[in-house]
């Protein structure tokens, strides 16, 4: 059990002209705020400019995960939430409930806080594999529809149950029955994957996005695949295709 007052501060780039816009990101396992503003921010579009750069009116929030008890590697990780199998996330699917359902609760708690300063439509979330994971479980979640939504390399938990989004959030995961607007449906959505990850198969990238395009979501998904990148996207393919997304969204 991680509540919101155990997890750490986060990791805040604030604008470097005024504040129109909130970018809030989620690293992936073993990796913390900090590290992934400093691994996102080192790479470069074909402008020779960072992410950061191109953005200058956006603040950037760097969520941070609290260590948990990893089952698979018997030890404490940075983690959102603790997961058996990355070659098939369905396994013993029961030991993500507790950290994603509190990470969830965080993440909401973040947006909550920040739409007294940007409306929901100016702020994007952004997730690296299992921070994309658990975002967008906290997109479908919320009460916001938010600017826009861009996952890297990630995949849907629980992608069985997401035809009945409602009972996933109230039964399995006893979410508040109250949180969760169908408006969130509208968000546009980027997801970026490489084709020879050997962290997340690809193939989970294409589970997610047949979920959230599936009847009942039916979400504007745009669906970025290369061929070389890794755990990671491709510079400068990737992150030109991010800047383009998040212009799309008049993150100017």
């Amino acid at each position: 059990m991680a509540p919101p007052s155990d997890f750490p501060a986060p990791h805040i780039i604030q604008p470097t002209k005024s504040h129109h816009h909130t970018i809030i990101a989620l690293h992936g396992r073993g990796s913390n705020g900090l590290e992934f503003a400093d691994e996102l921010f080192e790479d470069k579009t074909s402008k020779g400019l960072t992410i950061a750069e191109h953005f200058p009116h956006s603040k950037w929030i760097f969520l941070s995960s609290p260590k948990r008890h990893s089952t698979a590697f018997q030890e404490d990780l940075d983690q959102w939430f603790d997961i058996y199998s990355l070659t098939d996330p369905s396994t013993q699917e029961e030991l993500q409930i507790e950290g994603l359902r509190d990470s969830i609760k965080h993440i909401l708690d973040i947006i909550s806080k920040e739409v007294e300063f940007v409306p929901p439509s100016n702020i994007v979330l952004l997730g690296i594999s299992q921070g994309c994971a658990t975002a967008i479980h906290a997109l479908l979640a919320g009460q916001y529809r938010l600017g826009g939504f861009i996952g890297i390399a990630g995949w849907m938990s629980f992608h069985k149950q997401v035809a009945d989004l409602s009972k996933l959030y109230s039964d399995t995961l006893q979410l508040p029955s109250t949180i969760r607007s169908q408006a969130n449906n509208a968000t546009s959505v980027l997801l970026c994957h490489c084709t020879d990850d050997d962290v997340v198969d690809i193939n989970l990238g294409h589970q997610l996005r047949d979920a959230l395009m599936a009847p009942g979501l039916n979400m504007d998904i745009t669906f970025k695949e290369f061929a070389k990148g890794a755990h990671w996207i491709p510079s400068p393919l990737g992150f030109d295709a991010i800047v383009e997304f998040l212009r799309s969204r008049n993150l100017d």
